[in-house]
């Protein structure tokens, strides 16, 4: 019997996913020599980033990523 992914894998997935599509995006803008092509990669990127934005902020709500907070770098 096949084992049901819980809704934290699957958003945990995603976030993967969007990570690996942003660096992949930086990669091409990087390396884009026409400068139409490069602002499709930025907004491709820009478009990507604000999707992590979302799925991060609610696995945050979810309680289900918890970004480790440094005093000394609060201050």
């Amino acid at each position: 019997m096949a084992q049901q992914l819980t809704e934290k894998e699957i958003a945990g997935d995603i976030l993967s996913g969007f990570k690996l599509n942003a660096a992949g995006y930086l990669q091409a803008v990087l390396e884009a020599q026409d400068p139409s092509i490069r602002q499709a990669f930025v907004d491709y990127q820009n478009q990507c980033l604000a999707s992590q934005e979302k799925i991060f902020r609610y696995m945050q709500d979810q309680g289900w990523y918890k970004v480790p907070m440094n005093q000394e770098t609060l201050s």
